[in-house]
């Protein structure tokens, strides 16, 4: 399809101004013109009648761990089906490079291997060219991991590093901003970045303050130490580029639940201060992460694939984790089992772990040692620990984003059982915040918010010269119908989602080549040449009015 003209949908626009009906020239991968509805001729153009719906730029999933399975489900079916048009990916500080020894080529292969990924890249832009060969449907950008870094200069054991290794982890993060990646990300909750002590990560922040980039992460802790954990990523990017991204923001664990006030407090205080403190968060109150967290010590200083091949190989250490879990007194009810290639697992995701338990005859706690023997690193569970209160109290902020935490899959279950945020976050935050405030707010949350945090210039907004990253929507339609029994059913309400211009989704689309996603680089500058005006960026002084 050549150019085209959307007309008279209620555009929203991604700022905070009142929607209005409008018309909307595409050419290309760009946005040509705006005016109001009934003001713009086709000119040669397919025009898309889109009375009585909307339109908005396309959503940004500003928590993404699609590192490896964009490339294997390109399609991107679970993000485009409710209006994702570009994903953060490297969250959590896993990303899909640098890969400079064997150790790290090798653990990438196990984490990817349910979705039959081989690394075959060193960098990002050996990683960027096998995505663009892969033609992903959605655009693509990524931080730089620590881990992952940290792992290419020592492994994964826990150590302290030496300056030379310090200094060695700082040359790879410039080289791979230089490349362009969104930013920098920290996961200091799992190997080898719980390892990491404040000098290094000081290192770290050096070099994002010299590029201006932002610090996304997985703090420390989200439980018992949330605050204490939070004062420490406060003080890394005090020391740094001034730009802090808390991963999926919560306060996990009931005995938890009271924090959230100071927590909040504690943003604002660094906010007023100069600090440009944000945050993401998906709409859903059971997380989701690898079933092997409910092992004691010592699992939980090792990574998945050691995990596995200890309890794989070693019957006495099986039955030691056996008995350590039955002490814990852990509530298995409150644990589903969201995926898994083991075969004591056949049939049973979206169970709980007590249920899937009694199903095969073993305890709860000899079904998760079984089940980790044979698949720890592809074994997903999620836990029912966070208050319905304060998702909602969360959701009223106005710094506050949507991320799915969660990756691209296909409709069917062929490369593993997605959480239902990851085919329906989308209609449910923006839902959520519109009911609390407007929709032109909940709208500017899930577009410019997030493109301004990353530096995405010219996307996250509907104007003359932006890329046509576009969803069509019908609001009253627009639902999520995902749960933990059929997480993979598509949102409901999504009539069009066009990615750089081509029109890639809905029954709207007509003709034309379905998958136009690219790998977004981020210059050197890029936040200095950023072209977001203070009102819609809402990063300025520490306001997002």
């Amino acid at each position: 399809m050549g150019g085209f003209l959307i007309s008279g949908a209620l555009l929203y626009d991604g700022t905070l101004r009142a929607p209005y009906p409008a018309d909307v020239v595409v050419e290309g991968a760009e946005i040509k013109a705006v005016a109001p509805a009934g003001t713009l001729e086709e000119n040669g153009r397919n025009r898309i009648h889109a009375e009585g719906l909307s339109l908005a730029p396309g959503f940004i999933d500003a928590h993404s761990h699609s590192d490896a399975t964009v490339l294997a489900a390109p399609e991107a079916c679970g993000k485009i089906s409710q209006g994702v048009t570009t994903e953060i990916t490297g969250n959590c500080g896993l990303s899909a490079f640098p890969v400079l020894t064997d150790t790290v080529r090798e653990h990438l292969n196990s984490l990817y291997a349910a979705c039959s990924v081989r690394v075959s890249w060193n960098d990002l832009n050996g990683y960027a060219a096998e995505l663009e060969r892969r033609e992903p449907a959605v655009n693509i950008a990524s931080l730089c991991g620590h881990n992952t870094l940290r792992a290419n200069v020592t492994g994964y054991e826990a150590k302290a590093l030496s300056e030379a290794e310090r200094g060695r982890m700082a040359e790879l993060l410039e080289e791979t901003l230089r490349q362009g990646a969104v930013g920098f990300s920290t996961g200091l909750l799992y190997t080898p970045g719980r390892f990491a002590d404040t000098e290094e990560l000081l290192r770290m922040m050096a070099v994002l303050k010299a590029f201006d980039r932002p610090y996304a992460t997985h703090l420390r802790s989200e439980g018992d130490a949330l605050e204490e954990a939070l004062d420490e990523a406060v003080f890394l990017a005090e020391h740094g580029s001034g730009r802090l991204q808390v991963s999926h923001l919560k306060t996990a664990l009931p005995r938890n639940w009271n924090k959230l006030e100071r927590v909040l407090a504690r943003i604002e205080k660094a906010r007023a201060a100069g600090l440009r403190v944000t945050a993401d968060r998906y709409p859903y109150i059971h997380s989701q992460t690898s079933l092997s967290i409910v092992l004691p010590a010592p699992y939980d200083a090792m990574d998945d694939c050691a995990i596995r091949d200890v309890l794989r190989n070693n019957p006495e250490k099986r039955a030691e984790a056996v008995r350590a879990l039955t002490e814990s007194g852990r509530d298995w009810t409150r644990v589903i089992l969201t995926f898994s290639h083991s075969p004591a697992a056949a049939g049973l995701s979206g169970k709980t772990v007590a249920e899937a338990a009694e199903r095969t005859g073993l305890t709860p706690e000899e079904f998760c040692v079984k089940v980790l023997a044979d698949d720890a690193p592809g074994s997903m569970g999620a836990f029912s620990g966070m208050s319905e209160r304060n998702l909602t109290r969360i959701l009223t902020q106005k710094w506050v984003c949507c991320g799915t935490d969660e990756s691209v899959r296909p409709f069917d279950e062929s490369i593993g059982r997605s959480h239902p945020r990851g085919f329906g976050s989308f209609p449910e935050f923006i839902g959520r915040v519109a009911e609390q405030s407007s929709m032109p707010e909940a709208i500017r949350r899930v577009t410019s918010l997030p493109a301004s945090i990353f530096g995405l210039s010219g996307r996250g907004v509907i104007r003359p010269g932006a890329y046509a990253d576009l969803v069509l929507f019908d609001e009253a339609e627009f639902h999520a119908n995902a749960d933990f029994a059929h997480p993979h059913r598509p949102a409901s309400g999504i009539r069009l989602v066009c990615v750089n211009g081509v029109p890639s989704y809905g029954d709207l689309m007509g003709h034309g080549r379905k998958r136009s996603g690219t790998f977004l680089r981020i210059s050197h500058r890029a936040f200095d040449v950023c072209a977001f005006p203070r009102y819609i960026s809402g990063l300025e002084g520490g306001s997002d009015s």
